[in-house]
Parts: C-alpha cells; structure tokens; sequence
C-alpha cells in the first residue's frame, strides 16, 4: 500500500511539473525582461555601468525561464521562443562587455539586437504583424 501511494505521489508531483510553466509565469517574466531592459536603456544614457549589468543579469535570468507549451505536434513556436530567447541572452550578454568596456555605441548596438529580437518573438508567437 505505502509503495502504491508513494509512486502515485511521485507520478503526480511529475505530471505537474512537465507544463508547471504558466501563463502567469511568463507574464511575469515578460514584466521583468520590459523592466531589466528599461534599466539597461537608463544605464547606457546615463552612463552607469551597474545599472546596465544588474538589467542584464535579470534579463538574462528571466530569459532562461520562458517556456511556451507546444499546441501540436506540428507547433514550433517551442523552438522558435527559446531560441529567440538563447539570442537575447547572448546579444545581452556582448552588450554588457561592451559597457564595462566603455564601447557605449556597441553597447547600444546589441541592446538593439535585444530589442529585435523581443520584437520577432512578439510578432510571431502574439501575431502583433497580423
């Protein structure tokens, strides 16, 4: 019996966390990508090199957690989200080398390609282009 119960409990506690990504977790980390971004934008404009690498570690942090959950078998919208998102952690990651370098027009550069690639996500995944 206590074996029957164990497993059932460790089936369930499995079957909750294959999709425990929820919409609410990803509208929050949508928030703290718009706000990390926002502190990288005041940081480059105002020259502070702290501000820009604090964006960055949670842009780069909240990136790493987007998950989208398949519609189909056919749906690559999964591998489309999280490469975008592997691309905003890597231009993140050369703009925040840029800053610390003082290279502020690089800096801005790639926080652009940053933004693109938010953009792209949106497009396709929220059908803003429609």
């Amino acid at each position: 019996m206590k074996k029957s119960l164990i497993t059932l409990l460790t089936l369930a506690a499995l079957a909750s966390t294959l999709y425990g990504y929820t919409q609410e977790d990803r509208i929050k980390d949508m928030q703290t990508m718009a706000e990390a971004l926002a502190n990288v934008q005041k940081g480059i404009l105002f020259n502070n090199k702290n501000l820009v690498h604090d964006g960055v570690e949670k842009l780069k942090k909240a990136s790493e957690n987007i998950e989208i959950a398949p519609k189909t078998d056919m749906d690559y919208s999964t591998v489309f989200a999280k490469d975008q998102a592997d691309n905003i952690e890597k231009y993140a990651i050369k703009l925040d080398t840029s800053m610390q370098e003082g290279k502020k027009h690089s800096a801005l550069s790639n926080y652009t390609k940053v933004m693109n690639q938010c953009v792209s996500c949106h497009n396709k995944l929220r059908k803003w282009n429609q």
